[in-house]
C-alpha cells in the first residue's frame, strides 16, 4: 500500500505558482457576490503602499472587486506583482523547463520514483484523458505542476482569471509595473528542490489532487469573507512539507520581496502590491516584515456591494 503523504507541498504548488494553463469551460466553484477583502495599507514618511492578496487562479465569479481596492490600485502609480505574466517571454520559459524539468535521452521518472508513483501516475493520466506514460519524461517537480493544472483546468478555474493578471491588464500607460521575481528564478526555485524533496513533492500532489476543488473552494470563501485566520489555518495545515523546501519557497522570497518594498517605501510614488496571498499573512509574511523596518502598516477589511 503507498504510504500517505502530508499536504504541505502540494499545497503550496496551488497557492504559489501562476500555472500557464488556459481554463477549461465546467463549473468552478463561485466567489460570493458580495465580497468581502482584506487589504493592508503601508506608510512611509514618503508614500504609500497598498497590499493585496491574489489567488492565482479565478473565474468570472471572483470579479468585480470591492470598490475600494480599485480606488487604492487607481490611485498609485506603481504595480508591483511578483511576475509579469503579461510580459512572459513563452519560448524562455519553454527553454527553462526543458532545461531543468525535462530527463535527457535514455532516462525517466520511472528510474527515479517507486513503482506506486509511477503507477499512480498512469492511472491520473488515464483518468483525465491524458496520453498513457504521459509523465515519463518529466521531472517530478513538473510532473507536480502538471497534475495541478490539469485539475484546476477541469474545475474551471483559470491563471487567466487571477488577481494578479487582473490588475495587470488594467494597468494605465500613466502606471508603472515593477517584478519581484523573475519566471526564470521561479522556475530554477522549483526545480532547486532536491530529488527528494521532488519525490514528496509527486506522491503529496497524487495523494490530494482529488481534494483540490475542497480546498479552493475553502480557501476562496475565507478569502472573499476577508477572514485572514481561516486562511492561515487552511494554510498551516499544509505546511508540513520539508523545512528546507518551505525556507525557499516561502521564508527565503518573503525577506527578498521585502527588501524590494522596502527601496520602493522610500520613494514618493505611490504603489499598489499584488503577491500571493500567503505571502502577507503570518508571522513571517509581508505586513510583519514591513512592520518591523518601522512603516506603519495597517490592515483593513474592504467591501464590496
Amino acid at each position: 500500500m503507498r504510504k500517505r503523504l502530508s499536504r504541505g507541498c502540494f499545497g503550496f504548488l496551488v497557492l504559489l505558482v501562476a500555472i500557464g494553463f488556459a481554463g477549461g469551460q465546467t463549473a468552478a466553484t463561485q466567489a460570493p457576490a458580495a465580497k468581502r477583502v482584506l487589504m493592508w495599507k503601508v506608510s512611509s514618511p514618503t508614500t504609500v503602499m497598498y497590499l493585496f492578496g491574489s489567488i492565482h487562479v479565478g473565474d468570472d465569479g471572483s470579479y468585480p472587486l470591492p470598490a475600494g481596492v480599485e480606488t487604492a490600485f487607481a490611485a498609485s502609480k506603481k504595480l508591483i506583482v511578483e511576475v509579469n505574466a503579461k510580459d512572459m517571454d513563452q519560448t524562455r520559459s519553454l527553454e527553462l523547463v526543458q532545461k531543468y524539468g525535462v530527463y535527457p535521452q535514455g532516462d525517466g521518472l520511472s528510474r527515479h520514483v517507486p513503482e506506486s508513483t509511477t503507477k499512480a501516475l498512469n492511472e491520473f493520466a488515464s483518468a483525465h484523458g491524458l496520453p498513457a506514460n504521459s509523465f515519463e519524461q518529466v521531472k517530478p517537480w513538473l510532473a507536480s505542476l502538471t497534475i495541478v493544472a490539469v485539475t484546476l483546468q477541469q474545475m474551471g478555474l483559470d491563471p487567466k482569471k487571477g488577481i494578479d493578471l487582473h490588475f495587470i491588464e488594467e494597468l494605465k500607460p500613466t502606471q508603472q509595473i515593477q517584478e519581484l521575481e523573475t519566471a526564470d528564478f521561479q522556475i530554477s526555485l522549483l526545480s532547486s528542490a532536491t530529488e527528494a524533496e521532488q519525490q514528496k513533492m509527486l506522491e503529496a500532489t497524487l495523494n490530494e489532487a482529488d481534494k483540490l476543488k475542497d480546498q479552493l473552494t475553502a480557501l476562496r470563501a475565507a478569502y472573499f469573507n476577508a477572514d485572514g485566520e481561516a486562511m492561515l489555518k487552511l494554510l498551516r495545515e499544509q505546511q508540513t512539507a520539508p523545512e528546507s523546501l518551505l525556507k525557499k519557497l516561502v521564508g527565503d522570497r518573503n525577506v527578498t520581496m521585502a527588501a524590494k518594498l522596502d527601496e520602493t517605501l522610500h520613494g514618493k510614488e505611490p504603489a499598489f502590491v499584488v503577491v500571493g496571498a500567503l505571502h502577507i499573512l503570518g508571522e513571517n509574511g509581508l505586513a510583519r516584515l514591513l512592520a518591523s523596518k518601522g512603516y506603519k502598516v495597517q490592515q483593513m477589511v474592504v467591501e464590496g456591494k
